[in-house]
């Protein structure tokens, strides 16, 4: 599906911007965009490439021209406005371009993930560091109450979906690459078997579409359960969270065999 023209001509102006009051309006305005595209039920993931290559361009731009380097999930073609911007470096002007448009932003932790993300050198012994890494981001599994989810259990879709699935894909193709492309290289690597990444690649479209939703309801940041949930979107995280635990169990088995 191609993205509407009024995303891709703000596109367009991002590399240009001249100010850093100019950034705080495209970023503003970008929001607005989003939330249309959002509301005619545009792709997700499409969505999330266009918004992470913004804001790459808007901080390499000639008004901003910060020294820093972007990492993440803006690095990696994956950021939603509910998400923090994140980069390596110092740059404290910065920070306040993003919050003064209620956007999150700040310095990441110095991690091997985050170098990664910010294409920067993996290193020997990397990709074992960054499967460690992953298999400690395992979800702890759904509570169940009479054969059924608990309806009061807390639903965090960035630390039970996206964040344990974004960890697997790190590992199994390093680089700044979107994490559904990071899936599909792990199987041409036979890093992952073409089941795990399917698996993985629905859990992730699910947690996106999930995730982008209540940003556009604007409850994102707020605490919620499974109660709170519209029953679809209940099913579907609940199936979701059950496909990203089956997908460890079977990473973690296939490792301590080979070890």
């Amino acid at each position: 599906m191609a993205l509407h023209q009024s995303l891709l001509d703000l596109s367009e102006l991002a590399p240009h911007c001249q100010s850093r009051a100019t950034a705080r309006g495209l970023l503003a305005e970008a929001q607005d965009i989003l939330r249309n595209a959002v509301a005619h039920q545009d792709n997700e993931i499409e969505l999330a490439h266009w918004y992470s290559h913004l804001l790459v361009d808007i901080v390499r731009s000639p008004g901003v021209n910060s020294p820093v380097r972007l990492t993440g999930a803006a690095a990696r073609g994956d950021q939603l406005p509910s998400m923090p911007v994140e980069w390596i470096g110092q740059d404290s002007d910065l920070q306040e371009v993003f919050s003064d448009v209620g956007l999150q932003a700040h310095e990441a932790a110095d991690s091997i993930a985050s170098r990664v993300d910010a294409g920067l050198p993996l290193g020997n012994g990397g990709e074992q560091a960054l499967l460690e890494e992953a298999l400690t981001k395992r979800p702890p599994t759904l509570k169940m109450v009479d054969g059924l989810p608990d309806r009061d259990a807390a639903v965090d879709i960035k630390a039970t979906l996206l964040s344990p699935i974004a960890a697997i894909a790190r590992w199994a193709a390093p680089g700044p690459r979107p994490t559904v492309d990071r899936l599909a290289i792990g199987v041409e690597r036979a890093v992952l078997t073409a089941t795990d990444a399917e698996s993985l690649d629905l859990a992730w479209r699910t947690g996106y579409a999930l995730e982008l939703r209540r940003w556009y309801e604007r409850v994102s940041d707020r605490p919620a359960t499974l109660r709170d949930l519209p029953p679809l979107d209940r099913t579907a995280y609940g199936s979701a969270c059950r496909i990203v635990s089956a997908v460890f169990e079977s990473i973690t088995q296939q490792t301590e065999e080979y070890k």
